[in-house]
């Protein structure tokens, strides 16, 4: 039998996790379990993106009479020949005008605009906006995300696990990323305003604001594993395991630089008591410390 969840430091709103993870895993034990806090790094951006536009019929009609009328004709003339009002026909030629495909003079005649030919050839104009959204970055899980809408700031009353582990950001400053560099996380992000391959593209990335820490909440387990006979750290939010995060602690305890004591309140004496009295599986026997060091010095 396994001890006692009373006995054992572990927080009473994890208790029935603690408990699932126990039924569904025969031969793992929790010895411990505790939540923290941590600090994500939210940053609000500013970014340029373009995405192809396409022409409707009187607009593709006006910049072929610009292409191929000799002499090109006005504004009104274009009406007369569609036999439509001319404010329709001045409509759709500002609004070319303000891609800038095309060129109205004093008179009404039409010109092709520089670009204009050819985005007049591709059938779509690159239509440019200004949009904000925010970047947040994730010390524990070593990701740089990026969403519409900002997270708020909402006081979290638990230990902060950054007093414990240094936490260091993957990426320390956004201003020094280049947009290629950018753009790759913001496509990953999902958002829909970088996709290369439908011509939306992020042209420029500027930082115009501060950064803010948002809190987040982390389970953190400590397991047994009877048949390794070994331990090791479990990180959680809910009930979805972040790996990354896993991996960091895991490899911070094994360098003797995270206590299991500090973390999560757990001493020798308890994590032995309860590798004692853990079950192991039938034909499976927990290795030996003896055994252990048998197989290390056969691998030398």
């Amino acid at each position: 039998m396994f001890l006692a969840s009373s006995t054992k430091p572990i927080d009473s709103n994890l208790s029935s996790l603690a408990e699932q993870i126990e039924q569904q895993n025969p031969g793992l034990s929790v010895l411990a379990a505790r939540q923290f806090r941590f600090a994500i790094r939210q940053t609000p951006l500013e970014v340029a993106n373009c995405e192809p536009r396409e022409f409707n019929v009187l607009e593709e009609f006006i910049l072929r009479a610009g292409v191929e009328f000799e002499p090109a004709p006005t504004l009104k003339e274009l009406a007369d020949l569609l036999g439509l009002d001319e404010i329709f026909v001045k409509t759709a030629a500002a609004t070319l005008v303000s891609l800038e495909t095309l060129e109205v003079a004093e008179n009404g005649q039409i010109a092709i605009a520089p670009q204009g030919r050819d985005f007049f050839e591709k059938g779509a104009v690159s239509r440019s906006q200004i949009q904000s959204i925010y970047a947040l970055s994730d010390p524990l899980n070593q990701t740089l995300t990026f969403k519409f809408d900002a997270l708020v700031a909402e006081s979290v009353n638990l230990p902060d696990l950054g007093d414990l582990v240094s936490l260091e950001h993957k990426f320390t400053d956004l201003a020094d990323l280049s947009i290629a560099e950018i753009q790759p996380l913001i496509q990953a992000s999902g958002l829909g305003i970088h996709v290369p391959e439908n011509g939306k593209i992020v042209s420029k990335c500027d930082v115009i604001g501060d950064d803010l820490d948002i809190w987040q909440t982390v389970s953190i387990f400590v397991l047994l594993d009877a048949i390794e006979n070994k331990t090791t750290i479990q990180v959680r939010q809910g009930k979805q395991i972040l790996e990354t995060a896993s991996n960091l602690l895991n490899e911070l305890e094994v360098q003797q630089k995270l206590s299991l004591n500090d973390l999560c309140k757990l001493t020798p004496d308890l994590a032995q008591q309860e590798s004692e009295t853990i079950p192991v599986p039938k034909n499976q026997k927990p290795a030996s410390k003896k055994k252990r060091k048998e197989t290390e010095s056969g691998n030398k």
